[in-house]
């Protein structure tokens, strides 16, 4: 449960901080599931512009499965992903659509897979990968 309060506040955070700003946003599910649950929501300014803000996909049976901001039409800050027992996939930052800083991929068992840094959509530095155990089974440097 815990666990969920805390994607659950991280999801609200960009649109709490939007919101702040004194810009209303509208909310927009885009896709639906046969049953009728909710599969994509995007959240757009309310405002003459109508900008996509952010976008959430939705697993089947409602639990988040990704999300992330948009400026000027394209990924800005941080996404993530998560598999579908709770636990994160992938997360990582983007500027302008391209990645940017850090990047983290996860095992479904919680332990990471790799971690690096993107610059201008590049990798660069050290990208470090490990096992499903958590050992570090390999190091390359960009």
């Amino acid at each position: 449960m815990r666990k969920f309060r805390l994607v659950f506040a991280l999801a609200l955070l960009p649109l709490i901080l939007v919101s702040c700003g004194g810009e209303k946003t509208v909310r927009v599910v885009e896709k639906t599931y046969p049953d009728g649950k909710e599969n994509v929501v995007v959240y757009y300014s309310d405002d003459k512009e109508h900008a996509k803000l952010k976008e959430e996909v939705f697993y089947p049976d409602g639990k988040l499965q990704s999300e992330g901001s948009f400026l000027n039409n394209q990924r800005n800050g941080v996404w993530r992903v998560w598999y579908q027992n709770g636990n994160i996939w992938s997360e990582g930052e983007f500027a302008e659509g391209k990645a940017e800083g850090y990047r983290k991929v996860f095992y479904e068992n919680g332990r990471p897979r790799y971690t690096g840094q993107y610059k201008n959509d590049q990798k660069t530095g050290e990208w470090v990968f490990y096992d499903e155990n958590g050992r570090k089974i390999k190091v390359e440097k960009y």
